[in-house]
């Protein structure tokens, strides 16, 4: 038995080491088999938008869409005109590798939220983008709607929204749900995901970083003027306003001399335009 003992001794410190080599070589298996952030294209990024778009359209309760109808077709047509012109130079973006583009002849719709209580807004990976009756209850001209359109297409096109998700839930879940592969038992799920959306909070120095690619952006692709954020500030109660509460501010956003002096393309002529009625009669009025 003594013989027996000692051999046990001798032998353990290679059985620890190969014992240690085995669950190293599982591990590493394990990380090889999580995709990369950077793997997830545009493409995915699109599939995974649009199965979102359905799981919020199938939970009423917690997504009370604003139905589509002789009273709100103007509104629905008015807020997506604007976010249409607004996107166009994202969705056109020569400057990405050809096999990571975004799909030019996909839609990025518009849904407006019947929450009259709640100023919020959002955007899914793929583009589409969610905001609240109260929120556009709360702006008064096309300018500001157009700074809050542009700013969301920018925290999406430049990843931001899609990098938080990925921390929240990794890139192997997301994986799954564009690859059709079901959720193991207990795990997320794509509402889990959905709500999520609404609930990210960006810290003030993301928020810089999206003012800055917005007022450019906004630039480029209108002629309105890009100081919207301004008067929002100006307007707005951060204590109810879901979407400021989310997209922290930093000091000196509220000041007209830092927006205007934010750098832009070169050749850009920034617009000065702000309203011409149309937030009033298709906005406004209908809602």
């Amino acid at each position: 038995m003594r013989k027996k003992t000692n051999l046990y001794l001798r032998h353990r410190p290679i059985l620890l080491v190969f014992l240690l080599g085995i669950l190293f070589i599982m591990s590493s298996c394990r990380k090889e088999n999580i995709p990369a952030p950077s793997e997830f294209t545009k493409e995915k990024r699109e599939q995974l938008g649009n199965l979102m778009k359905v799981a919020i359209a199938s939970n009423m309760d917690e997504f009370p869409i604003l139905q589509q109808n002789s009273q709100y077709d103007s509104t629905y047509w008015y807020v997506q005109k604007l976010y249409n012109q607004a996107i166009n130079v994202l969705k056109n973006d020569g400057q990405s590798p050809s096999d990571d583009r975004w799909d030019k002849t996909r839609e990025w719709e518009i849904t407006i939220l019947n929450l009259d209580q709640e100023r919020t807004a959002f955007v899914t990976p793929g583009g589409h983008l969610y905001i609240s009756t109260g929120l556009l209850k709360s702006l008064n001209k096309e300018y500001e709607l157009y700074y809050i359109l542009t700013f969301e297409a920018t925290l999406m096109h430049k990843r931001y929204v899609l990098n938080r998700l990925i921390n929240e839930f990794n890139t192997t879940t997301l994986n799954n749900f564009v690859s059709g592969v079901a959720p193991p038992p207990g795990s997320a799920t794509l509402m889990d995901v959905a709500k999520m959306l609404g609930e990210i909070d960006f810290d003030e120095e993301m928020t810089r970083e999206v003012d800055e690619y917005s007022v450019s952006s906004i630039c480029k692709s209108s002629i309105f003027d890009r100081t919207g954020i301004v008067t929002i500030m100006s307007t707005l109660d951060i204590d109810d306003t879901k979407w400021m509460q989310t997209r922290r501010s930093y000091d000196y956003r509220n000041q007209l001399d830092y927006i205007l002096n934010l750098p832009v393309s070169t050749g850009d002529d920034c617009g000065t335009f702000r309203t011409n009625g149309g937030y009033q009669k298709y906005v406004l009025d209908r809602l």
